[in-house]
């Protein structure tokens, strides 16, 4: 699969997984989806998602090229800092990358003591907060674009 043989998201969350594919083609990719669907025991309704992310495997990993991106990820400079992380396929080939939220782990936990879906103890602690954290992705997005030179569309 080449980067032209991929569809290109079309949900704002996802953008950063589309700059991601025109660096080098996607072998695996997946992204936090701002709106959720969740069952209310009679009907689906949208609730709001989690936290903004994105995961991938590229097809062809290059050294240099991670070196690029993590260079561009670690030097936006936006309300939150962000994270490019290695999940390493012990048995499998490839590694899977996630560019997450660097508070993202600690407020999983917090919500979790408090048996609430992150959307929701957001809600109640940083009213705000979620509209805020996507909008800084869309700014680490475009950060990276930028830094990696990428003057696709």
């Amino acid at each position: 699969m080449t980067g032209g043989d991929v569809l290109r998201i079309q949900r704002p969350e996802g953008e950063l997984l589309n700059v991601l594919e025109d660096l080098g083609a996607l072998a695996w990719r997946r992204y936090g989806s701002r709106i959720a669907q969740t069952w209310n025991g009679r009907e689906f309704v949208d609730v709001p998602g989690g936290l903004p992310w994105v995961a991938f495997r590229f097809a062809q990993e290059d050294d240099a090229t991670m070196k690029r991106l993590d260079a561009a990820v670690s030097s936006y400079e936006g309300h939150e800092r962000w994270l490019l992380i290695a999940h390493i396929r012990d048995s499998l080939p490839g590694t899977n990358w996630e560019i997450c939220l660097e508070r993202t782990g600690l407020l999983k936990r917090q919500a979790a003591n408090v048996n609430l879906p992150v959307w929701q103890y957001l809600e109640r602690v940083d009213p705000g907060y979620l509209d805020l954290a996507y909008e800084d992705f869309n700014g680490l997005t475009a950060h990276v674009k930028a830094c990696l030179d990428l003057h696709k569309t």
